[in-house]
């Protein structure tokens, strides 16, 4: 499990997340939502390594993040930031490889093992279709498929997206948080991610975690979040909530 007591990040003692105590076990997908600025990234990326917390601790397994190797850490957690870094002239199945960095031996050598699990990571993605093409011709939901399998390649038993769905278009979303609902709970990982759509939130998640001015506002499950009082105080607009007309699970409208 992730711990966070008391984890905060501050610059030149302006604090970008207040000290916060959460906690996050495998097996479950969250959801952190909230304004521009309410501090989601700036969570993801102390859960992540990616920038040191600054008071408090964060405990991952029981031990804090401070005292992990990077290999053994990698093993545990995977990380994909908002903005993805190029993937040139590489192939689905090359980019996706790079997910075995953690497991790889002496020399970085590739193994059979790292071969199964690429293709265990292919399968569970479904990217098969489109696994030797160059990742920089595919679709966004494509390519985003892709480094969720890079991902799942990793092996990693907690998995932290930054925002997955931007740029891409409503089918792509679903396709996406879909794929990311199933994957939790056919691998019992935990997932952890940045999402600006309630109403995705809400579907796909089993727990929200709601940022207002770099502190925790409020969290619980979408039963329980999504309240017209609640959302308007996460929110800031006034929102009406109703049932879907087929799932029946709450919905928000503005």
């Amino acid at each position: 499990m992730f711990e966070m007591n008391g984890a905060g990040f501050a610059i030149d003692g302006k604090p970008l997340l207040q000290p916060t105590t959460l906690r996050f076990d495998e097996g479950r997908v969250y959801g952190l939502i909230g304004h521009n600025g309410s501090g989601k990234s700036t969570l993801l990326k102390l859960l992540a390594r990616q920038q040191p917390f600054s008071s408090g601790d964060i405990l991952l397994d029981g031990r804090s993040l401070r005292e992990w190797e990077e290999r053994p850490f990698a093993r545990r957690v995977a990380y994909l930031p908002q903005h993805l870094p190029p993937a040139d002239n590489l192939l689905g199945r090359e980019l996706i490889g790079f997910g075995r960095f953690p497991w790889r031996g002496l020399f970085g050598r590739t193994r059979n093992e790292d071969k199964a699990q690429v293709a265990r990571a292919i399968a569970l993605t479904h990217t098969e279709a489109f696994a030797d093409r160059l990742v920089d011709t595919l679709s966004g939901g494509e390519r985003q498929r892709v480094w969720l399998a890079m991902l799942l390649a990793q092996e990693s038993r907690f998995i932290l997206l930054d925002e997955p769905l931007a740029a891409l278009d409503v089918a792509h979303q679903v396709e996406v948080m879909s794929l990311v609902h199933d994957l939790s709970r056919q691998l019992g990982l935990g997932v952890i991610v940045v999402i600006h759509d309630i109403n995705m939130a809400a579907r796909y998640c089993d727990e929200l975690v709601a940022l207002h001015g770099g502190r925790v506002l409020t969290q619980g499950t979408p039963g329980e979040l999504m309240h017209e009082e609640t959302l308007k105080a996460i929110y800031g607009l006034p929102m009406r909530v109703i049932p879907h007309p087929q799932s029946a699970h709450p919905i928000a409208i503005v």
